[in-house]
């Protein structure tokens, strides 16, 4: 084998490795999120989506309005994405979607995801800090104008 041959070889099993190793930010949606389980939703196996909720955090002075706030639903590739948030205490304590695409395969997937793993980042966060989702980039644009619009319902001013 020539030396050049060789080479590109060794390069390409190189990157193959990077690629393999590679798990975006914000977590991969293909593997089981590793969530806290303080915050986690109880699982539903009856197939609809289950309510993210924790307790109120920092015991009272938050920076939100008591209310509970729907986002707009917004109408995108793969379906419709509606959120809602719930305050209690100056605090967010729940994120429920109200319509998310419920197709089977990988759109049920990333509906899953953002069902368990990203309404508990919320609460975590009591924001919206995350960027695009590789993997799910109409679905986080979506979700991301209705639970920004709930949000701004929500601050204080």
């Amino acid at each position: 084998m020539p030396k050049r041959g060789l080479i590109a070889l060794i390069l390409s099993l190189a990157a193959l490795r990077l690629i393999v190793a590679y798990e975006p930010p914000g977590g991969s949606i293909v593997e089981a999120p590793s969530v806290d389980p303080s915050v986690a939703p109880p699982t539903d196996t009856g197939g609809s989506p289950t309510p993210t909720k924790a307790p109120p955090a920092g015991g009272g002075s938050g920076a939100f309005r008591d209310g509970t706030y729907d986002g707009p639903a917004i109408d995108y590739k793969y379906g419709t994405a509606q959120i809602q948030i719930v305050v209690e205490g100056g605090a967010i304590v729940a994120v429920n979607p109200l319509q998310l695409p419920t197709q089977k395969g990988y759109t049920k997937r990333v509906t899953d995801f953002f069902v368990s793993d990203v309404g508990a980042r919320v609460i975590a966060d009591q924001d919206w800090k995350l960027s695009t989702i590789s993997g799910a980039t109409f679905t986080t644009k979506a979700y991301a104008a209705s639970i920004q619009a709930a949000l701004d319902q929500a601050r204080l001013p």
